[in-house]
Formats: structure tokens, sequence, C-alpha cells
């Protein structure tokens, strides 16, 4: 059985450590290269390669979209960087592993970080749908 992680408290010294809770300026700043490509139904994934860290990200989302699935492979970037290529499938959400729903976990603290919630408004104009989005969601607790 796995160690549980306090992924908050991983976030809040991320944001605090790094004095910005932008996704794409935190990959920057921990040197995790973010590649754009067509991914037909993948939604994006992490791989560590000879020691460089890359994000790829479906093209084909919404700017939203991609943000969502940068936060939760940036998730998987800082928690899980010596596990192989892991991906974000259609549907994937429903029916998920403990690193995936712990890189859900890591999504959802990093995108309402100091919110109050998740906005609706994004959930409902975001590419990868209303399951998703509060499958996320569920993660913080106000």
């Amino acid at each position: 059985m796995r160690k549980k992680k306090n992924i908050k408290q991983r976030v809040k010294n991320l944001i605090e450590k790094y004095n910005t809770k932008n996704p794409y300026e935190l990959c920057r700043k921990l040197n995790i290269y973010i590649k754009y490509m067509d991914l037909g139904n993948i939604k994006g994934y992490f791989k560590k390669v000879l020691g460089n860290k890359y994000i790829v990200i479906n093209e084909n989302l919404d700017d939203y979209s991609k943000k969502v699935v940068l936060s939760h492979e940036l998730g998987h970037g800082v928690m899980h960087s010596s596990k192989d290529v892991l991906l974000m499938k259609e549907n994937f959400y429903r029916y998920t592993p403990e690193l995936e729903n712990e890189a859900n976990e890591f999504a959802a603290e990093l995108l309402s970080y100091d919110a109050q919630e998740i906005s609706y408004n994004l959930i409902e104009n975001c590419d990868l749908g209303l399951e998703v989005m509060e499958e996320i969601r569920k993660y913080k607790r106000f």
C-alpha cells in the first residue's frame, strides 16, 4: 500500500516556492518542456526521457482544457516522475487508479488555489466535458 500524500500541502509549497500558480510558468521553472501534438483521443501525457521531463498535450483541445490537462500532467511530473508514461485517455477519469486520482487532486488544488471553487462557466465550456471537470472538482474540499 502506498503512503498517503498531502497533495494540498505539496501544491501550496510549490506555489510559494516559485511564486506562481500558473501551470505553464511552473513547468518552465521546473524545467518541464511542454509540447503540442495531434494525439487523437489522448488528452496528454507526461514522459521522462534521459533525465528530461516532457508534457505532451493534444493540440486540438481548447485553451482551458489544455490548462487542465497540463495541471494534471504536472501532478505526475511532480509526484510520479519515476513512473512510466501515463496517458490521459477519453473517459479516463471514470475508473482511475491511485496515481491518476493523485494527479486529479493535484490539478484541482492547483487550478482552484485561493479560489472558492472551480467555475461552472469554465466547466461547461471545456472540451474535456462536464463529467471530467466534475471529477476534478470533487477533489477540492472547501
